[in-house]
């Protein structure tokens, strides 16, 4: 029987394989008989049928074993150890357990999380952020230094803030680019909405601490663009959320953020995130409102239809504001997170 699922190949393995070979993607379509869009496909890191995958990578490539050309993702659902140090070692630190397999971010980056502890300070235990780029070119990697160094950056001009990561360093090591914060024991927001209802002292706690952490980057003119769910931590001890994966906050007066051509959808972005619009703090603040209505009302729903739920859990001032907050239009919504702020402290 053919094989009837469909497989994402390595799309920055690829590409490369197909530069040093000096072919186009019309030549492999000329070479393979594939048509043009599965070829793009494949090339762009989208699923394909595999013996499409197969043909390609043995006539193209000569190479017998499609597995050696699947997505990081992929592998780890076949089994495949997909571990980024053959000893565990980064630096003085030593990965004491994988975290997540290989997720993307927004600009294609494939990362991997760990927790790591110190080899030779007791205690010390970081979490660790690793970025895959041993497929990439030297001058693919200048492209991305920026976005790379990105969090570290954030993390120093903010300094120490209780809802900001805290940073431990940041370096290359055996081709792999490694982010170590601080070990925040908790989980994230996102696994927490998954899981149960929020309870109003909760919803106010937790989303006073995100507005808090965002007010923070904002008086130093930074603007987090695409906070979600996922990028919070909620402190095991006590709820405290901690805005983690700065990778693509936006530093004002730095030049162009790396940013990717395509962005993925993403129901907590601000649409003026992805366009031509200059973006300000109300980018923040959307996000913000968003995922107030998921955390208030248990799920997240359609933009331009949030509504509050029933009953006078929700004060009528910070209802009001969370619903400007996912207003559309910049414009209609609050100026500053202070305003949020200061609703949020007579929510009794």
């Amino acid at each position: 029987m053919a094989e009837q699922r469909k497989y994402r190949a390595n799309e920055i393995l690829l590409t490369r394989m197909r530069i040093e070979e000096g072919l186009t993607l019309t030549d492999i379509h000329k070479m393979t008989g594939l048509s043009k869009d599965t070829i793009r496909k494949m090339f762009s890191g989208k699923p394909v049928f595999l013996t499409s995958l197969v043909e390609m990578v043995s006539t193209v490539f000569n190479i017998k074993n499609a597995t050696e050309v699947l997505h990081p993702e992929e592998l780890a659902k076949l089994g495949v150890r997909t571990e980024v140090s053959e000893d565990g070692r980064v630096l003085e630190w030593k990965i004491e357990e994988y975290l997540s397999g290989w997720k993307e971010t927004s600009n294609g980056l494939q990362f991997q999380l760990a927790r790591l502890r110190h080899r030779f300070l007791d205690g010390r235990v970081a979490r660790g952020k690793c970025y895959e780029l041993r497929h990439m070119t030297t001058a693919e990697r200048d492209e991305v230094e920026t976005h790379l160094q990105r969090h570290a950056d954030v993390c120093q001009k903010i300094d120490q803030h209780p809802n900001i990561a805290r940073n431990i360093t940041a370096a290359y090591v055996n081709d792999l680019w490694w982010v170590l914060d601080a070990w925040e024991d908790g989980e994230t927001l996102l696994d927490r909405l998954m899981t149960e209802r929020f309870s109003e002292y909760e919803l106010k706690f937790i989303m006073t601490g995100i507005a808090s952490g965002l007010a923070g980057l904002h008086q130093v003119d930074i603007i987090r663009r695409e906070l979600t769910p996922a990028s919070v931590i909620l402190l095991a001890s006590s709820d405290r959320p901690i805005l983690t994966d700065m990778e693509l906050a936006k530093i004002a007066g730095s030049g162009a953020t790396v940013a990717p051509k395509e962005w993925p959808d993403d129901p907590y972005r601000a649409l003026e995130v992805t366009g031509n619009t200059p973006l300000d703090v109300r980018a923040d603040v959307y996000s913000w409102g968003r995922i107030f209505f998921h955390a208030a009302t248990g799920s997240i729903c359609e933009r331009g239809a949030e509504t509050l739920p029933d009953g006078d859990m929700i004060p009528p001032a910070v209802g009001e504001l969370a619903l400007q907050s996912v207003e559309l239009l910049p414009d209609n919504r609050p100026d500053n997170m202070e305003s949020i702020l200061k609703a949020l402290e007579g929510w009794i």
